[in-house]
């Protein structure tokens, strides 16, 4: 009974499926949605630079302190003040004059550091 069976099952007709499309590019278009609709007008796109800075820890305190109370990033604050810099030549002086004072207190702070590091090695 039991080979009756198996050969009653070897025999049965089975449904045939459809071959599917295998390919990596599919003929029929590709519908995606969006909650957020695109605007028409598409800005281009930025390229950025990533690098760090060294900042006074104060002043770095009191820079985020700004962009958080204005919703910016320090990023673009820094951004902007370069640009307000360069096309404002009586701003741009004293910007430069300050940055070049304090350039030299940090290679004279840098200095010292560097030659009390030397001294404890050496001694």
């Amino acid at each position: 009974m039991s080979d009756d069976a198996l050969e009653r099952l070897k025999q049965r007709q089975r449904p045939s499926v459809p071959t599917r499309d295998a390919s990596l590019t599919s003929s029929s278009p590709d519908i995606s949605t969006s909650r957020y609709p695109e605007s028409n007008t598409q800005e281009p796109e930025i390229k950025t630079k990533q690098s760090t800075i060294r900042l006074e820890a104060e002043l770095s305190n009191r820079l985020s302190e700004v962009c958080k109370s204005n919703g910016i990033s320090r990023e673009v604050l820094i951004e902007a003040l370069f640009e307000h810099y360069e096309s404002n030549p009586e701003a741009g002086d004293a910007i430069i004059s300050l940055a070049k004072t304090k350039n030299d207190q940090r290679m004279k702070n840098a200095n010292l550091k560097r030659a009390k590091s030397m001294m404890q090695k050496f001694s």
